[in-house]
């Protein structure tokens, strides 16, 4: 591949179009999520609406999402909004064609086409890549302290919408008391030891680091594919679980892990539809399932196996299991929590960290020629992090009927060794 050498051209400071003032306090829901950013970035082809209308479209989006142009602070934080509030966007350049510099993959090198930030500040950063053919990569990088996948989708398709000069549909909602807890608030689960601890992480103790390479492994399964896993599955299962079923069997025989080892997959249940919260709720509202094996169990059993362990570790994180967490967070409001993410070091083996995308409407997000070309997420050094996505439709205007139909794209971190076992046998269906 070509070396690519990108040019900074102007950082712009972009505010609301709408002004709004005021403090909004975390969640529950958001004090236990990572206090970093993920970023992401969308490939699109020639002709695209220009850098000037994809910003002016930018600032009519923050007035819809004020959160993502406030700042963290204080102590408990909460997002600041007042009249710095905003978010900055890079302009850069490359001299070639995207083209030649396709597929784009997660690697440390092509992290220059997303803005990033170890601070906490700021929450939202965007980065607008043109190419001399008139190709764009936006990249983007957000907090994940204030808003979960679902709402980060939300926000592109609102700003697509803009972009296009479209009716904005559906509005967002950022109404807190639709996560009323009950009174009195009665939490039924021991929260404080799953999603939180009462106490910091002890020094004597920190988190183990690999310090060596890692290896994101691309991995396109094919609609074809997809159906055939579904089939041996037996018993009916979601897509999701089929395919969570296949890459945890395979990427614990890459690994090579002992027989009576307990793996787990920390999947991420999406808190709306257990609460009766609309979909268009911003902020985090996602909790983790740890569906849980022997190694030899997981290894000898077919698809349905691995989906039924999936299926049922998140029907357990339903409706009462959401509403005590709400009534904990009402009950520790005011005290120091300390999230359980990000504790593990870098290195997840036995286990896998799950985040589904494919629910996202990536598709939908045009800005001003049609839907992306390709979804690149980030590189990522986490080893045992698995993301799903459903791959970008080529044809215009597809609906979410139709994304199964290009297949779905995943990304695996791995050890250099386990990688390449792995991809030995990703495509094999036992």
């Amino acid at each position: 591949m070509v070396a690519m050498e990108v040019k900074h051209l102007n950082t712009t400071w972009v505010k609301p179009e709408t002004r709004v003032h005021g403090e909004i306090p975390l969640t529950i829901f958001d004090r236990a999520s990572s206090n970093m950013h993920v970023s992401v970035r969308l490939v699109y082809d020639a002709p695209t609406a220009s850098n000037t209308k994809i910003k002016f479209a930018f600032a009519k989006a923050l007035t819809y999402y004020p959160v993502l142009a406030g700042k963290l602070s204080g102590d408990p934080p909460v997002v600041v909004l007042d009249d710095d509030a905003g978010a900055p966007v890079s302009e850069m350049s490359v001299e070639g064609n995207l083209d030649d510099f396709l597929p784009l993959k997660p690697t440390p090198e092509l992290s220059m086409l997303h803005p990033y930030t170890q601070e906490t500040n700021p929450l939202l950063m965007i980065q607008l890549t043109r190419f001399a053919c008139g190709g764009l990569v936006l990249g983007l990088s957000a907090n994940h302290v204030i808003a979960d996948g679902q709402s980060m989708s939300n926000f592109f398709v609102t700003w697509s919408q803009l972009v296009m000069e479209k009716e904005v549909s559906p509005i967002p909602t950022h109404d807190r008391s639709l996560l009323t807890p009950r009174n009195p608030p009665m939490p039924e689960h021991p929260h404080q030891d799953m999603e939180f601890s009462m106490s910091p992480p002890r020094g004597d103790q920190p988190p183990e680091f690999y310090e060596g390479a890692t290896e994101n492994v691309q991995v396109h399964y094919s609609y074809d594919f997809i159906m055939k896993l579904k089939e041996r599955a037996e018993t009916k299962h979601s897509t999701f679980e089929c395919l969570l079923s296949h890459l945890w069997k395979k990427v614990t025989v890459a690994r090579g892990l002992d027989d009576q080892v307990i793996t787990r997959a920390r999947v991420s249940v999406n808190g709306r539809p257990r609460l009766g919260v609309p979909g268009e709720y911003f902020g985090n509202l996602v909790l983790t399932a740890f569906p849980a094996a022997k190694v030899k169990d997981l290894v000898q059993g077919d698809v349905g196996y691995g989906a039924k362990l999936i299926k049922g570790a998140v029907g357990m994180i339903g409706s009462e299991y959401f509403q005590s967490f709400v009534d904990f967070g009402e009950l520790n409001k005011d005290k120091e929590l300390y999230p359980s993410v990000g504790t593990e070091g870098n290195t997840l083996s036995p286990d896998l960290e799950v985040d589904s995308w494919l629910g996202f409407q990536f598709h939908q997000v045009d800005m001003g020629g049609g839907a992306p070309r390709a979804f690149v997420p980030s590189w990522i050094p986490m080893e045992g992090l698995v993301i799903i996505a459903a791959s970008p439709s080529p044809e215009k205007g597809a609906g979410p009927r139709d994304r199964w139909r290009t297949g779905v794209d995943i990304t695996v971190t791995l050890l250099p060794e386990h990688a390449a076992n792995f991809e030995k046998i990703v495509y094999s269906i036992d």
